[in-house]
């Protein structure tokens, strides 16, 4: 008996305008495309700087006294000048202010260097009719600056030669506050000296003005001797009023120069025995200046990042090129990939507005360095004449008030008896005081203009307190 011929099944027919789908033999099972997209934002977020507030300082941060700051000497030690001016470089507000213009340009530094980021675009096409074999269309692309990379290493130079003039223009205010807090406290020490002798000279004439003021009751003495005695008495009340004024307004200063309160005490060593540079020395540190002095060595930095802005603008007028790959899929389930370039056509602007004020900004830098190097000549022949000055009248000064100091202890010994008359011998009195004071300020001018000279010629003891990088 034959038996009846069975056909095999035959599979389905695809429906017009669908693909076969293959089913392998093993489904893989993948995570759901929102997973996927999550966990692509998850790590986006991750990688992102967060926002935390920062408030504002509440008080001024100025030390109560000299023992809360740090590297301060040994109790009961006094302060030297070069003492004062590192602890003026180390805790000076300003400084401390301006040391944060270093973190933002360190900061341009660090965004110089970082590479463009890639441009991602995505589209999405529905069909308004549902007709049969149409598909949702999709396109995505990824692209990349080109022109970026080229200047990046331009860009990069120009960051760092700004953030190292911001280095050294921190450097020479570190300076210029060690300069001023030396000065500042050459004041002070000098102006203690000063009101010393005036508050001897003024208990002296109180005492001789009692003992005038009781002959005077009694009919042993006249009337113009007294009354001399009370004028000079009255014009060193004055004098000393005037000298404690000054001393406070200089201690209130040198003390926010080193960041303590007004009120804080600083124990200060006397008048150091100053010698100015003398002309050798001045020309051949005049002669390598541009070499060791920090706001020419910024002024310097700055023109080398402004030459590499010059050259990032000159690369930069070259046509902005963009390269990136595409996908997408039309409508009628056709998938295609390639390649694409965006071009920019330097027909109009072609960076030229740019290269101009890069090349001006250019000469001007190097016209203010050169105003700088003549500035400091200038700078340095003035405080060398004024110090010859200064040395001239110390030498004549020194060579007559000992002759002076031995006429006024005669005399007064002559007015004790009688011998000579209460002005000739107030007036020669108050004229050594006078030249003592002007001993005290030549003393002062002349540490004051050694100071100036080592700042102008950066000289190794300007330095101590902030050295160059």
């Amino acid at each position: 008996m034959d038996l009846p011929v069975i056909d095999p099944p035959r599979a389905p027919r695809p429906r017009p305008g669908c693909r076969e789908r293959l089913l392998p033999a093993r489904r893989v099972t993948r995570p759901p495309w929102r997973r996927r997209l999550a966990a692509a934002l998850l790590g986006l977020v991750a990688g992102c700087a967060h926002y935390q507030p920062a408030p504002l300082p509440d008080s001024a941060g100025l030390a109560p006294d000299l023992g809360t700051l740090d590297a301060t000497p040994a109790p009961g030690d006094a302060l030297g000048l070069d003492a004062v001016a590192a602890l003026a470089v180390r805790h000076n507000p300003d400084l401390r202010a301006r040391r944060h213009r270093l973190d933002v340009a360190e900061a341009q530094v660090f965004a110089a260097g970082l590479l463009p980021d890639p441009q991602l675009s995505a589209s999405l096409d529905l069909p308004f009719h549902n007709q049969p074999g149409l598909v949702t269309a999709w396109g995505a692309g990824l692209a990349w600056d080109i022109v970026q990379l080229i200047t990046r290493p331009a860009r990069q130079e120009a960051a760092h030669q700004q953030a190292r003039q911001v280095r050294l223009d921190l450097v020479w205010q570190e300076w210029q506050v060690a300069q001023q807090a030396r000065l500042t406290a050459l004041r002070v020490i000098a102006e203690r000296r000063r009101l010393g002798l005036l508050e001897t000279m003024r208990d002296a004439y109180a005492e001789r003005y009692r003992h005038s003021a009781r002959a005077l009751a009694e009919g042993n003495l006249t009337l113009d001797v007294s009354g001399t005695d009370l004028t000079a008495l009255l014009d060193a009340d004055s004098q000393v009023a005037q000298s404690e004024q000054a001393l406070a307004a200089d201690r209130i200063a040198l003390n926010l120069l080193l960041g303590l309160v007004p009120g804080a005490e600083l124990p200060l060593a006397p008048l150091p025995r100053c010698a100015p540079p003398d002309a050798a020395q001045t020309r051949a540190a005049l002669a390598d200046l541009p070499a060791r002095r920090p706001d020419l060595r910024a002024l310097g930095a700055g023109y080398a990042g402004q030459e590499a802005s010059v050259e990032a603008a000159i690369l930069g007028q070259f046509p902005s090129i963009s390269l990136g790959a595409s996908g997408a899929r039309d409508t009628g389930d056709v998938t295609s990939a390639g390649l694409a370039a965006t071009l920019d056509l330097p027909l109009f602007s072609g960076n030229r507005g740019a290269i101009a004020g890069a090349r001006a900004t250019r000469g001007m830098l190097a016209a203010e360095y050169q105003a700088r190097l003549a500035q400091a000549a200038v700078d340095v022949a003035t405080v060398t004449a004024r110090q010859a000055v200064v040395s001239r009248q110390q030498a004549l000064l020194a060579s007559r008030l000992p002759t002076l100091q031995t006429l006024v202890e005669r005399a007064r010994g002559a007015y004790a008896g009688g011998d000579i008359d209460a002005l000739t011998f107030l007036n020669m009195e108050q004229t050594l005081m006078n030249k003592q004071l002007e001993a005290i300020s030549l003393e002062q001018a002349t540490c004051a203009n050694q100071v100036a000279l080592e700042v102008l010629l950066a000289l190794p003891a300007a330095a101590t307190a902030a050295p160059a990088p």
